[in-house]
């Protein structure tokens, strides 16, 4: 680990963020924590139509200024919807 970072929990955010990406695997909740296990058993199921527009209205919020730990779970969930949606939808 190199000292820039300094915890590995710094770097897997930083990996996380700057690569559009999450460690939580929406198919089977691996690497999830308890927030994102519950927000993927809402959305699990649901018409692929609500999926993408939750996605797009969640995209859309990314640019605006928010608190650090909001930012995360934004982007957290719009991972999870990317993950649930439907492959040509995106």
């Amino acid at each position: 680990m190199c000292d820039v970072f300094g915890k590995e929990e710094t770097m897997q955010a930083y990996v996380e963020e700057m690569g559009d990406t999450s460690l939580c695997k929406a198919s089977d909740g691996a690497g999830c924590g308890d927030k994102e296990k519950d927000f993927i058993a809402k959305w699990t199921g649901k018409p692929a139509e609500e999926v993408t527009a939750q996605l797009t209205r969640l995209q859309g919020m990314a640019a605006g200024k928010m608190k650090p730990e909001l930012k995360k779970w934004l982007s957290q969930r719009i991972a999870v919807l990317k993950q649930l949606a439907p492959k040509d939808e995106l």
